[in-house]
């Protein structure tokens, strides 16, 4: 269902208009109102008005001024004319403001309901489209190269995906590759002559490369590439399928390609490259760990050489950094903390420690590597929030200070969880008390500024969004900012009229009501008596 928003200065009329017509049949959900273009501005700055039907002449700003402001911020709401004036010129400038319709006063019901009913249909065609499954297959088509690049990163950074997960986006994305069967992960880092290059060069220089390693392998191997963080470029080579099974992979072969890839890149494009190979691992389960043993075996046994292939084929043993994966693995804590997502950093505190008491229970050392992480992620978090960490920790901050004496798992998890909870507090009790300050900014000013407050001049003051503002304010007090503004003009208007002898206009006037009549009716309405009826009985 959708939003509807009625504008005009005749207030009679919007009333009757809102309150009568069937509006749910034309596929309204709720109406809004508004006796000014200036009202109607801030209800669409603070509501998600699908479509607006509008007056042309109101004193102020015109209905045809209305739209094109609707039209600069919020292109795709439905604007429907309304005009007591049969003039062409109206109707040429309606169309040149893109209104989706435009009516003649006085508009008969069955007339405003098709024209609401054309803008529904209108914005349904509009939003089927730009959701609809095609579209969104186009857009990924262009998009492939990229997605096929960061699903490969997440898999060398250890990112974790179930079978079905990882099997959807490779049939999504158009990669080859099958579960569980072996690949061999290749290195290959570009030197000599490459180096000379600026960026956009490189990047011309990689595309070739990736086109020759192709070539090379396309034959017999599926082949995944792309650039790690380090600027090696990073491959993934897996046998093409022989009558619905895996070929086993012999080294001697990827070899002899990447020989002939090393010769070809010299020969033709004039730089070398060394290579890495890494035996075979199964895809994609021990991706992450094949990445992290042949960054470390590139890097001790090529070095600064040049133009070497070297063939890792021992076994891939797990080593220190490996050995505590879920301290290193995304999302890491230290972003959690930052972000204030207490659920999932418990839930990662969870999984470090069971990974720490499954395999390293026993191990002091990996108890500190995992104590002084942890704590090097909170103190960074801590300070940036502008606190203390001893604030934070309390009696617990002796131990940081006197040093560790931690000789167990659970003691650190303890104790971690310990932290995380006063963390997690502290914040929770910050945020609370800014919600009060708000609100006490928001009551202050429009109890000092009652002639002028409304959404917008109370939003610009606070410095928010006034969609944001009026969200926190309501769940913060239970009324909305409009009922309060209304509740204290209402509450001063009737402590002038028993108090002074200010005529009812000169009270409307100061309480920012333009129209005396308006007034009236919304006194009326609240207490039941016109202001002069209230003020001749309560004086």
């Amino acid at each position: 269902m959708h939003q509807l928003l009625i504008v005009d200065d005749q207030i009679d009329l919007v009333d009757d208009l809102a309150d009568m017509l069937p509006w749910h049949e034309a596929g309204i959900d709720k109406v809004h109102k508004a006796y000014s273009a200036q009202g109607a501005l801030e209800i669409v700055q603070a509501q998600p008005i699908d479509i607006v039907i509008t007056d042309i002449r109101m004193p102020g700003m015109s209905g045809l001024e209305l739209i094109e402001k609707i039209r600069a911020s919020w292109k795709n709401i439905k604007c429907i004319l309304l005009s007591g004036y049969s003039d062409f010129e109206y109707a040429q400038k309606a169309l040149q403001h893109q209104a989706n319709d435009y009516l003649l006063k006085p508009a008969d019901d069955e007339q405003l309901l098709d024209a609401v009913r054309k803008a529904v249909r209108q914005m349904e065609e509009q939003w089927g489209e730009i959701s609809s499954r095609q579209k969104a297959l186009v857009s990924l088509k262009a998009h492939i190269p990229v997605l096929r690049n960061h699903l490969l990163l997440d898999l060398l950074s250890k990112r974790r995906y179930t079978d079905e997960s990882i099997a959807d986006q490779l049939e999504l994305l158009e990669i080859p590759f099958s579960l569980g069967h072996p690949v061999l992960m290749l290195f290959l880092r570009m030197e000599g002559q490459f180096y000379r290059y600026d960026s956009s060069d490189t990047a011309l220089m990689e595309f070739a490369v990736t086109n020759m390693a192709d070539e090379i392998f396309s034959d017999e191997f599926h082949l995944w590439g792309t650039k790690d963080a380090h600027d090696y470029m990073v491959f993934l080579i897996q046998p093409k399928q022989a009558e619905g099974r895996g070929k086993d992979i012999t080294t001697d072969e990827i070899e002899r390609k990447v020989s002939q890839l090393q010769h070809y890149v010299k020969l033709y494009l004039k730089g070398t490259v060394s290579a890495f190979l890494h035996q075979a691992g199964r895809f994609p389960a021990d991706i992450g760990n094949m990445y992290d043993t042949a960054l470390l075996h590139f890097l001790q046994r090529i070095g600064s050489e040049r133009e070497l292939l070297i063939t890792y084929t021992g076994e891939a043993g797990r080593g220190t950094a490996n050995s505590l994966g879920q301290l290193y693995e995304p999302p890491l804590l230290a972003h959690l903390l930052e972000a204030g997502q207490w659920e999932m950093a418990a839930s990662k505190l969870n999984s470090i420690f069971d990974e720490l008491e499954q395999h390293w229970g026993e191990s002091h050392e990996h108890i500190l590597e995992t104590y002084f992480t942890i704590i090097s992620m909170f103190s960074h978090s801590v300070h940036k929030s502008k606190r203390w960490l001893a604030d934070i920790m309390g009696s617990e901050f002796d131990k940081l200070v006197s040093g560790v004496h931690f000789h167990t798992v659970q003691q650190l998890r303890e104790w971690t969880f310990h932290i995380l909870q006063n963390y997690a507090k502290d914040m929770s009790n910050e945020q609370k008390d800014t919600r009060k300050d708000l609100v006490k900014q928001v009551q202050e000013y429009v109890t000092s500024h009652l002639d002028q407050a409304t959404l917008q001049s109370i939003a610009s003051h606070v410095y928010l969004n006034p969609s944001y503002l009026s969200k926190v304010y309501k769940l913060e007090t239970g009324e909305g900012i409009s009922e309060f503004v209304f509740r204290m003009k209402m509450e001063q208007a009737a402590h002038l009229l028993q108090s002074t002898n200010e005529k009812i206009y000169e009270i409307a006037e100061r309480l920012g009501y333009q129209k005396t009549s308006y007034f009236i009716k919304v006194f009326k309405d609240k207490y039941g008596l016109t202001p002069q009826e209230y003020r001749d009985k309560t004086k």
